[in-house]
């Protein structure tokens, strides 16, 4: 299969507060800066769609609220997934020129219900989906594309509000995201994307074992709602120490250190009910 008949598709949402931060002149003394914006959490969905050779489909846009094109949460559902299936047959189709294309997606269920895929199949399009919790290492747009794709979003809308005097709505909306997926999405960028996973290039080599393995526990501070008693703590404590001895200090001279401190089952007992 070419670089041309190589998709990968994912969903990020936006609202009035995304976007990164940015540099700007203030007052001295003040390491941050704040500026007025709106308070609209309201969630609006955008589906990007990008191909190994550097290009992309025009992105489908998903408000809340009810009717086509709208979802009551504002992200994908099925009736939705289903919907941008077609969409993308139809932007595509042309360039595939009757061979078999290949689009890459997550786990999310609208993107592997049975109308879905089976659309797909019947339009000749292959469905590979990512393992669930690994878009991180896997999906490009996750890895290379969404990060400078906000930062440009924030950008545009802060200078619509500077223009305007106005906050986002549906109507311009599509607007200022336009701009920003213009200025982010270059085929370069498109490129590192598939390259940085091994999609396209094929690499194997790319993910590695490590980035594979189970997460590690890094805390053993446990924290609750109703502070436990001072002796209880006391005990708790003494037996996480007990369980992770220091790395500076050899374990056995650390073992002789808390062995004296062991006490009878009855006096412990005694010791947690003060």
């Amino acid at each position: 299969m070419s670089a041309e008949l190589m998709w990968a598709f994912d969903e990020i949402g936006f609202s009035e507060t995304s976007g990164g931060a940015t540099a700007v002149i203030g007052r001295t003394g003040r390491k941050q800066q704040y500026q007025q914006r709106g308070n609209n959490q309201e969630l609006t969905t955008v589906l990007v769609t990008i191909c190994a050779d550097g290009s992309t489909i025009p992105p489908a846009q998903i408000f809340k609220g009810k009717g086509v094109g709208y979802s009551k949460k504002g992200w994908t559902d099925n009736e939705i997934g289903l919907e941008y299936a077609q969409h993308f047959d139809l932007k595509t189709r042309e360039k595939a020129n009757g061979q078999w294309r290949c689009l890459s997606v997550d786990s999310h269920a609208s993107h592997v219900s049975r109308a879905f895929l089976q659309y797909c199949r019947q339009h000749k399009i292959h469905v590979p989906c990512y393992p669930s919790h690994s878009t991180h290492i896997y999906q490009g747009l996750d890895v290379v594309c969404f990060s400078p794709l906000k930062i440009a979003f924030g950008k545009e809308r802060d200078r619509y509000l500077r223009e305007t005097g106005l906050h986002i709505t549906k109507d311009s909306f599509a607007m200022i995201y336009g701009r920003a997926h213009l200025r982010t999405m270059t085929p370069e960028l498109i490129k590192t994307a598939f390259r940085k996973t091994g999609l396209w290039p094929i690499d194997h080599n790319v993910v590695t074992a490590d980035m594979m393995a189970p997460s590690k526990a890094t805390s053993t501070q446990v924290y609750t709602l109703v502070q436990p008693p001072t002796p209880v703590r006391i005990v708790t404590d003494l037996l996480v120490d007990v369980a992770k001895p220091p790395t500076s200090q050899p374990f056995e001279a650390y073992t002789f250190l808390i062995s004296p401190v062991k006490q009878p089952a009855g006096d412990l007992q005694n010791l947690l009910e003060l």
